[in-house]
């Protein structure tokens, strides 16, 4: 297939969202390709879509993702309590005010350098899902190591899912088909979109077993991405039985770097400190956003923070530095060892409770927090496993499917005065966008 039949492919399944009777108010925002690849160089001329390819292809799906999951991070944390915003610009409001609609455009079809999420999240899942399909088209014959380039694809596209299925009220899955024309979907439930990435995560675990002692990070990434799409829908079992299999000290991190802006760890790029040392009057800090009230004296050193003793311009809200990811080459994990033993911790409450004190406790002790007794309920047992979820995981895109799937208090409460204006709402997911139903044709189907 040649790069201009690619292109056009990818410029259709734009038109799903960019074209229609939004094609007015969208002409700006959609004028960059749904599904573009914004790489640091260009691919040049034929062939693009060639097993000789593959691991190019795959690196630019791994791309996708990883901008795209920084992006997802700030907004969640933005939604959620990690993140205040500290900007003038009122298009952001919607994620920190709680008040997000599907005409709201920031979260629909801005880029993942400027805090988009859908657009992002849908390139970075269909540019897994397009090297899988060529993948699985392809011998080993003719790829290299394809069966751990395969089973790496599986694991990025199911992770692409569970972002959806945490973050979004409802959103729809297109896919090419192998004679290039759209399968376009309807919409789905966050269960499907979840009940879609174990299906992936399980086909990558299979894959990657195949695949040998060299695909054993990928086989990792995937279980404990199953492990999370399964205690998402409340199978403690199933994500016990995944989460016990990855060693404690495994780390899988997303990538990032100082050399575009596009590769740059999107958190910090919102909210870090500019060069190394000590946070002064006269650093140079990235603003967009403040650390939340309730991660500002946890004197904890897995939620490092500083206190900039600024203020925001106009809405004046306190600056609060994250000091996790120091540089625009920080990595953020994706997944990880200590992950998969929060998920049997939170497995072991109502079956093992001495076990899981025990595992709470060791991450009681990194922050410096006083043991649970033998004598906690069940009800103690649960509070502090949350806790020590938000603190662990804190700022690695894991807090606003907490926040939603054990319904946490809002922080601030619903009705207080937003320092950029209005009232803190009540909007937890992110709703399927406009661009999407209006010009899904499977929407309006007579």
């Amino acid at each position: 297939m040649s790069s201009n039949t690619h292109h056009a492919r990818r410029k259709k399944l734009t038109g799903a969202f960019c074209v229609g009777a939004l094609a007015v108010l969208l002409a700006a925002a959609c004028s960059k390709d749904y599904l573009d690849v914004e790489a640091p160089g260009r691919i040049p001329a034929a062939g693009l879509e060639d097993p000789n390819n593959a691991l190019l292809l795959l690196n630019g799906a791994i791309s996708d993702f990883e901008c795209a999951f920084g992006s997802y991070i700030v907004a969640g944390g933005l939604i959620g309590d990690e993140l205040d915003d500290a900007t003038q610009t009122a298009d952001r409001y919607p994620y920190d005010r709680r008040t997000l609609t599907n005409k709201d455009l920031r979260y629909q079809t801005n880029t993942c350098t400027a805090v988009g999420v859908y657009s992002p999240l849908q390139t970075a899942r269909v540019s897994a899902d397009n090297i899988r399909r060529l993948l699985e088209g392809w011998s080993d014959q003719q790829v290299s190591d394809r069966q751990t380039l395969l089973a790496t694809a599986l694991a990025y596209e199911g992770y692409s899912m569970v972002l959806f299925g945490e973050g979004f009220c409802a959103a729809v899955f297109s896919h090419f088909n192998a004679d290039g024309t759209i399968a376009y979907g309807d919409s789905i439930t966050p269960s499907m979109m979840l009940d879609s990435a174990i299906a992936r995560f399980t086909q990558g675990i299979t894959t990657a077993q195949a695949a040998g002692a060299g695909a054993q990070n990928i086989l990792n990434l995937a279980l404990v991405g199953r492990a999370r799409a399964k205690l998402d829908k409340g199978d403690l079992t199933g994500a016990r039985a995944d989460a016990i299999l990855v060693p404690a000290t495994f780390v899988y991190n997303a990538t990032a770097s100082s050399t575009t802006t596009r590769r740059q760890n999107r958190v910090w790029a919102d909210n870090g400190v500019t060069g190394t040392g000590a946070l002064t009057p006269t650093s140079a800090i990235n603003s967009g956003s403040s650390v939340g009230p309730l991660y500002r004296n946890l004197n904890d050193p897995r939620v490092p923070v500083d206190n900039s003793g600024r203020t925001a311009a106009g809405t004046r809200v306190p600056i609060w530095i994250e000091r996790k990811y120091s540089d625009p080459g920080s990595p953020i994990p994706m997944a990880s060892g200590d992950e998969a033993q929060l998920i049997v911790a939170e497995a072991d409450i109502a079956t093992n409770p001495t076990n899981a004190r025990n595992i709470i406790n060791t991450f009681r002790a990194r922050g410096g927090e006083t043991p649970l007794l033998a004598t906690a309920t069940a009800a103690e047992l649960k509070a502090a496993l949350i806790e020590e979820r938000r603190r662990e995981l804190f700022l690695e895109s894991q807090h606003l499917g907490d926040l939603i799937r054990y319904n946490l208090p809002f922080n601030p409460t619903s009705g207080t005065t937003y320092p950029g204006g209005g009232t803190y709402g009540t909007q937890r997911c992110m709703p399927l966008p406009e661009v999407e139903s209006l010009n899904n044709p499977t929407f309006h189907r007579t």
